[in-house]
């Protein structure tokens, strides 16, 4: 008996600390909450070289929370870091997917020879996949985004 008032004690306590300890962050917003996109699979290897002739081909999901309402659309995208390191950019209208479903998984390919050349362009090479909502006039707002993928060189 007194073996089991000692645990129960011990349980007691516990359970008390528990809930006077500070609570920590916030759980992560649920697909509910908010819009998301999560990289599935690239077909670079770890360790892959990129080139000039290489093209990045990324299966990605997205979600658009309930919420989210744009007249103009929706967007996913592939963007490079750039030497400023508060933009990220590509060049042309390659590596853009119109949306038609509010949520869905899609293959992006971006060939490297778009942005080989520029001198914006980061190294290593770093990017992001973005899901856009399009405001008109060629303009847009992320609303959801990857972690950075970076392309490594390994020795």
């Amino acid at each position: 008996m007194q073996r089991l008032s000692r645990t129960a004690s011990t349980l007691v306590a516990l359970l008390l600390m528990g809930f006077a300890a500070p609570q920590g962050p916030t759980a992560p917003q649920t697909a509910e909450a908010g819009s998301t996109i999560k990289l599935l699979a690239l077909n670079q290897p770890p360790c892959a070289t990129l080139s000039r002739e290489s093209v990045v081909t990324a299966k990605l999901r997205y979600q658009l929370a309930p919420q989210e309402q744009s007249a103009e659309g929706f967007v996913v995208s592939i963007k490079f870091q750039s030497t400023n390191p508060k933009m990220t950019f590509s060049s042309t209208q390659l590596g853009r997917v119109k949306l038609t479903q509010r949520a869905d998984t899609l293959t992006l390919r971006y060939p490297m020879a778009a942005v080989w050349n520029n001198p914006q362009l980061r190294r290593p090479l770093t990017c992001y996949f973005y899901l856009h909502r399009n405001l008109g006039n060629g303009r847009s707002t992320v609303i959801a985004q990857t972690p950075p993928i970076v392309f490594t060189e390994c020795q």
